[in-house]
């Protein structure tokens, strides 16, 4: 999923940001100056599920969250 050693989670990195989930260090390519970021590359959330003011989260956090809602919005 993260080929790109630019995307792994780098707690020292000086580019790290902290999830908003769970506190993991992971590294924001906008914030950190590229043209895009890893998480462009995942389905976009749901407008109602997006919280002002909440930060970022962390490949494995947005990932299972994108595979929740999509679980959620198949019909049964």
């Amino acid at each position: 999923m993260m080929n790109d050693p630019s995307e792994r989670n780098d707690a020292a990195s000086a580019d790290a940001e902290s999830c908003a989930q769970c506190g993991a260090p992971f590294r924001c390519g906008v914030r950190a100056g590229d043209a895009a970021c890893w998480c462009a590359a995942l389905p976009a959330l749901p407008h109602d599920r997006l919280s002002p003011g909440v930060g970022c989260l962390c490949p494995a956090c947005l990932t299972r969250l994108t595979a929740q809602i999509e679980r959620a919005s198949r019909p049964a």
